[in-house]
């Protein structure tokens, strides 16, 4: 195959791989489609509620149930989960009964239905529970951080809170970083977490020491809450 010929192949194949992954999700009559660059309508508004795309797959609702479709609009994982969230690393975590697993995008069982709570995978890792106890799992199903805290948020900006009688943050090894003297802790946005003690509200930097308090306690509740439930 001549240079050219491997240059015009590769240009062919980058247009058709950017066309298939911007399909643009639009509304009407209170239903969800996609459409592509152009406007034309791929997927007709029929869905009760749909995602963008992310690597490649929409999450979408049809009578309450979730199902991927890809982007070509095809229906490419059935309609069979009470709840899931989008893929990411290529796993999207999804629920049956009251039992969360993992799939990959051939709709396989990766991880399975053992947990009592899943989280989505952020930077390889999620959050779990089982058995009322919380931990951490790779994308293979491996306990990176073992179940054997009473509640844990997201690891952010390399530490997690995590919580036994009092919260605590932990970095991505399960080693304790901060110790456990708080009443409430939130994730690190900014190299800064909120937490409580003593009936105290305040910040604190990555070494547990305080930066500031707290000036407005309804209003830095309502955007942790929106922080910690990002993903769910």
């Amino acid at each position: 195959m001549s240079k050219t010929i491997k240059i015009l192949s590769i240009i062919l194949l980058l247009n058709t791989t950017i066309h298939a992954q911007n399909l643009v999700r639009f509304y009407a009559n209170a239903k969800v489609g996609y459409k592509d660059q152009s406007g034309s309508i791929i997927v007709p508004a029929k869905y009760d509620a749909g995602s963008e795309f992310y690597e490649g797959m929409a999450l979408v609702i049809e009578n309450r149930m979730r199902g991927f479709i890809n982007n070509k609009g095809e229906t490419a994982i059935p309609f069979i989960y009470s709840d899931a969230s989008v893929f990411k690393s290529g796993l999207a975590r999804v629920t049956k009964g009251s039992k969360n697993g993992y799939i990959n995008q051939k709709g396989e069982t990766v991880i399975p239905f053992d947990y009592d709570f899943a989280d989505d995978f952020i930077n390889g890792i999620a959050r779990v529970s089982k058995d009322g106890k919380y931990g951490f799992i790779n994308t293979e199903g491996k306990e990176v951080i073992a179940l054997q805290y009473k509640n844990a948020r997201n690891f952010s900006e390399g530490l997690a809170p995590v919580m036994n009688d009092k919260w605590g943050y932990i970095d991505g090894d399960g080693k304790t970083v901060l110790p456990f003297a708080y009443t409430d802790a939130q994730s690190f946005q900014n190299a800064n977490a909120l937490v409580s003690k003593e009936g105290k509200f305040y910040f604190i930097d990555k070494k547990g020491k305080k930066v500031k308090d707290l000036e407005n306690p309804e209003e830095e509740e309502h955007r942790n809450e929106n922080i910690n439930n990002k993903y769910k």
